[in-house]
C-alpha cells in the first residue's frame, strides 16, 4: 500500500492545485490510489500528469 511519501512530486503538486481531484483521491480505496500513483509514475510529460489530475477532478477513479 502506498502512502503520501510514495506519491510522485508532480502528482502531489498538481492535486494540491485541484481541490476536486484531491477530494476524489481522498475517497479512493488503497487499490485505487495505487493505480493512480502507478499511472502518475508512467506519465511521459507534464501535460499527461495534468490530464490525470483533471480526470480525477471530474470524479474519475478508474485508471
Amino acid at each position: 500500500m502506498s502512502d503520501v511519501k510514495d506519491m510522485p512530486m508532480g502528482l502531489s503538486f498538481r492535486m494540491a492545485m485541484n481541490e476536486k481531484a484531491l477530494n476524489t483521491y481522498a475517497e479512493m480505496t488503497p487499490e485505487e490510489k495505487e493505480r493512480v500513483i502507478d499511472a502518475a509514475r508512467h506519465a511521459q510529460s507534464k501535460a499527461e500528469m495534468q490530464r490525470l489530475v483533471d480526470r480525477m477532478g471530474e470524479g474519475e477513479k478508474y485508471f
